[in-house]
């Protein structure tokens, strides 16, 4: 797997300069930082549960580290026995509707996301481990031996827009920033691409009209 140490490195080469180390780390960040909301293959998972706690309605970092940064849940699900049920997914307001109009408490039917947690309704009265499926905010690698899909899968698209920041806000160069931003579109179009392949179900959904 690729490592930041790496990203820092291939852009340092890149721009036959080893005096920006501290600016290329920076940039990198901001790279990151402008593509986090974007919806690869890389950034969704089922891999996230957590568990429930009697009479707890909201569930935050304590409980699942990822929940600040979950950018939209798809789907969540709660596994009993053999069977597996659906929550049913609420916006906010609607969701304080339902929860406001039936008191006590069971195994939870609904979910909403607000204020950077997840409330529950029912009110769980036991212990129920709920499974997550969604989109999350994929963090830059914090350390130089690190890395995770920002400096491999999209390395070039954040090598590429990393240069093009350094070149424009460091070096002065617009000329050197054009070039980097006219491929911008292209790397980004191509992980879209491959991200929709590899959601694709192969069969085309009617329109519903």
């Amino acid at each position: 797997m690729g490592t930041l140490a790496q990203l820092k490195a291939n852009i340092a080469s890149d721009l036959s300069r080893d005096d920006l180390a501290s600016q290329t780390a920076g940039k990198i960040a901001d790279a990151v930082a402008a593509y986090q909301n974007e919806r690869f293959w890389f950034n969704v998972s089922r891999n996230f549960t957590f568990a429930t706690l009697a009479g707890q309605v909201a569930y935050g970092a304590a409980d699942l580290a990822t929940i600040p940064d979950l950018i939209r849940i798809d789907a969540m699900f709660l596994p009993r026995s053999q069977s597996i049920y659906p929550l049913d997914r609420y916006e906010p307001a609607d969701f304080e509707v339902i929860a406001g109009g039936m008191s006590g408490g069971g195994r939870p039917t609904a979910f909403t996301c607000i204020d950077q947690q997840i409330r529950l309704w029912p009110t769980p009265t036991a212990v129920y481990t709920l499974r997550l499926h969604g989109h999350f905010r994929l963090p830059a690698p914090a350390g130089d031996a690190d890395g995770n899909a920002w400096t491999t899968e999209a390395e070039h698209l954040i090598r590429t827009h990393a240069k093009m920041l350094l070149y424009l806000e460091v070096l002065e160069d617009i000329d050197g920033a054009t070039r980097m931003q006219a491929q911008l579109p292209g790397l980004l179009a191509s992980l879209r691409n491959e991200s929709s392949a590899r959601s694709s179900t192969g069969v085309i959904q009617g329109s519903g009209w």
